[in-house]
Parts: structure tokens; sequence; C-alpha cells
């Protein structure tokens, strides 16, 4: 039996592909096969257009179908498919990785996948490359220093609910709100009812060519913001 080569999980930044780490970079030109992941059949994979500038001419991209959904069972389906997928290539001794916006370990898809190969191969040998999450970079282009001396820096999940956003409003300097799209009108009440809307800047599609940076976008918004998008809002 061959052993089985390595799976790399690797962040790709969150949308420039100068955004890379040179870790990450050497290691997608070496490998073969890079997994990539899309929400929905059809789909393109943001991820693969980033880290595709990279991957050598005779490596192949396989995407995994990750649904959008809060279907446990479906998820897990879906988990446990992509691992298999990705089982079968390291056990021929290939290395292979996995593409995955942002950092890996935040918030990531690849942490669900991750679980789900330990479970399944724990003999196969992992190694996640950190990326630049959405928020750091985010902060860079604003030039806006998230958390200094003693400030309390909270990073909160859409899928929050209306008291621990109101929590985290209330106990951080500054709070970051990722993948709101679902809370965006909580999210907006709440920041005009805390008068803290002068306080929020809302980022969209950061490293894109129509990349936003800017307080006017929060004032007013319905919730529905473009999936690539976060708000911060600094006390």
């Amino acid at each position: 039996m061959n052993k089985p080569g390595t799976l790399y999980g690797i962040g790709v930044g969150p949308g420039d592909p100068e955004l890379i780490t040179l870790k990450a970079k050497r290691v997608l030109a070496q490998v073969k096969i890079i997994f990539a992941p899309v929400a929905g059949k059809g789909k393109e994979s943001i991820a693969w257009g980033i880290a595709r500038t990279y991957v050598g001419a005779d490596a192949r991209v396989e995407h995994l179908y990750f649904p959008m959904t809060h279907d446990r069972v479906e998820r897990e389906r879906a988990w446990e498919e992509s691992a298999r997928s990705i089982a079968r290539v390291l056990e021929t001794g290939n290395d292979a990785a996995f593409i995955t916006l942002g950092d890996p370990m935040t918030y990531s898809t690849y942490g669900y996948l991750l679980k789900k190969m330990k479970q399944l191969y724990p003999l196969i040998p992992m190694i996640t490359i950190p990326g630049i999450p959405a928020y750091l970079a985010g902060a860079a282009s604003a030039n806006l220093p998230l958390a200094q001396g003693h400030e309390i820096l909270a990073i909160v999940p859409g899928s929050a609910s209306a008291e621990h956003i109101r929590e985290c409003l209330t106990s951080s300097d500054t709070i970051v709100f990722l993948k709101h799209s679902n809370a965006g009108r909580i999210i907006h009440e709440l920041l005009q009812e805390m008068d803290l809307q002068e306080r929020a800047i809302y980022v969209r599609r950061l490293g894109f060519p129509d990349e936003q940076v800017t307080a006017d976008q929060v004032r007013g918004r319905s919730g529905s913001e473009d999936y690539l998008s976060l708000i911060i809002v600094k006390k």
C-alpha cells in the first residue's frame, strides 16, 4: 500500500492574489491536484479564481460541492462525500491542496472538512497554511487599527442571535461582523439604536476590482449585503 499523500489546507486570502503567503504559493505550485469549494452546482469557485495564478500548468482542479444550507444532515453528507473524494487521491500517494477564502481556521468550510478527515482518515497527514482573513485586510484598507492597548476585539458571525450581537456591541471596543447578510437588518437597527452608525465601516468585495471600503454604505441598508462583505464597528 502506498504511503498516503499530504493534504494541505490553504487560505488564499480575501481576494487579491498578491495577499497569498509565500508558503501557500510554493505549495500550490508543487501539488498536482487542487480541491476547490463551490456553493452550488455549476457555480465558480472564488478561491480557485484567486489561486489559479500560482498553480502549475500540469495540475488539475476538482470542485467540491458544499451547499449553503442550515440542514445539518445535508451538510454532513457533503462533508463526508468531499472527505472521501480527497482521500481517494491522497491514498494513491499524491499530495493535494484544499483552497479556501481568507483563513482556513476562521469561519471556514475547511474546519468542518478537517474534522471529518480526522474522523475517517486519521493516518492521512494534514498541514494547514494560514491565510489573511478579510477583516484584517479590510482594516488595513481603511487604515483602521482594530485593537490597541486594553481594547477588546470581537468577531461575530452573521448566524449570531440579536442578543449576542447586542452583547458584543455593548462589551467590546471593536466589533467585526462576518458573513452578516442574514443578520444585516438586525445589525443596522442596533447600530442606529445604540448611536453607533457613525462608527461603522462597510467593506465589500475586498481585493476585487469593485472593492468598496466606506461608511456611507452602512446607513439604511436592508440586509441584502453581498456575501463577500463585512462590517467593522470601532467604538
